[in-house]
């Protein structure tokens, strides 16, 4: 984990000079498990997110960030599923893979982010969907994508598995600014 905040730390702090960097410290994250015992939702408005005008991209989410409807579940899911004291933090880091000048015409266009995407400690390589739109001063970036708890060893106990979903959808949404 400390490789992986390392590395996140010199993509948002160690860019060449000559490219430009667009950033927010206020990216938006929700997660929704649907099963029919409960639908479990929690939403994180304190993503960091890094966009270099290459394509390279990089996104933390503190766990801890992560407000429920009811405090028992936000308290189970950091202490019991995430161990947020242990893992802090979920993170993205790699590149939009179709990244080119083309996309700076005003218009959403639907891109591909591949790279480490890791939570509870453990990192996947992924290619995850995106949208990205620039409006001329800035993007915004949507993406809606699975994740499964097993792939990143997060137990889930049998007494409560019928009330999680095997795949979580996670929907993030950001606007980043120049920096």
């Amino acid at each position: 984990m400390k490789t992986a905040f390392v590395l996140f730390l010199s993509l948002l702090f160690g860019y060449a000079a000559h490219a430009q960097q667009y950033m927010t410290r206020e990216g938006y994250v929700r997660f929704y498990s649907s099963t029919p015992i409960e639908d479990i939702e929690a939403i994180n408005n304190q993503t960091t997110a890094l966009l270099k005008s290459t394509g390279e991209f990089a996104f933390r989410v503190p766990i801890l960030g992560f407000r429920f409807e009811k405090a028992l579940m936000e308290e189970h899911f950091n202490e019991n599923y995430m161990e947020s004291t242990t893992f802090p933090n979920g993170s993205f880091e790699g590149r939009i893979t179709d990244w080119n000048e083309g996309l700076k015409d005003g218009s959403w266009h639907n891109v591909n982010a591949s790279g480490s995407f890791t939570i509870h400690g453990k990192a996947q390589q992924r290619d995850i969907p995106a949208k990205v739109r620039w409006d001329g001063e800035k993007w915004t970036i949507e993406s809606n994508f699975l994740v499964k708890p097993a792939d990143h060893d997060i137990e889930i106990p049998s007494m409560v598995s019928k009330k999680i979903a095997e795949s979580i959808e996670v929907t993030v949404e950001a606007t980043l600014n120049p920096r």
